[in-house]
């Protein structure tokens, strides 16, 4: 897997300031009389989810998500593991959380709800500032 780099990382630091200190709500699900209930992403979330595909966070191709999932759990199970993942790691989060929002609706938006999200995102801050403010350049 390719490693994280500062463009990549600033793109989605800006998300922690919208959603750290607040009561966030990923979204709401919605019931009509004689309709499957369905769930609306928060346009927070839905940015979000953009920026990390547009940005290289969500690579499914280059590492098996699915037989990764046990793992993700262990890190939203553990939130103090997460203090001490690399930025590697988190991509793996960031794309398994997204990926599998596709087959459980509603899973990414819990993910901000319950914290996990801010955890990683605060994570990469810490990150972050150990790298140098230079432009990185694609292999």
């Amino acid at each position: 897997m390719r490693p994280v780099t500062v463009k990549q990382i600033d793109s989605i630091l800006p998300f922690l300031e919208r959603i750290e200190g607040t009561e966030f709500t990923g979204g709401t699900w919605h019931k009509a009389p004689g309709m499957m209930s369905w769930f609306s992403e928060d346009k927070v979330v839905r940015e979000f989810r953009r920026v990390l595909y547009a940005n290289g966070w969500i690579t499914p191709v280059e590492f098996r998500w699915t037989e990764w999932q046990h793992v993700a759990s262990a890190y939203v199970a553990s939130p103090d593991k997460v203090e001490s993942a690399d930025a590697v790691t988190i991509k793996k989060l960031f794309t398994t959380h997204v990926r599998k929002d596709r087959f459980c609706e509603g899973h990414l938006a819990s993910t901000f709800e319950d914290g996990h999200i801010a955890a990683l995102l605060r994570r990469l801050k810490d990150i972050r500032k150990t790298m140098p403010d230079t432009l990185d350049i694609e292999p």
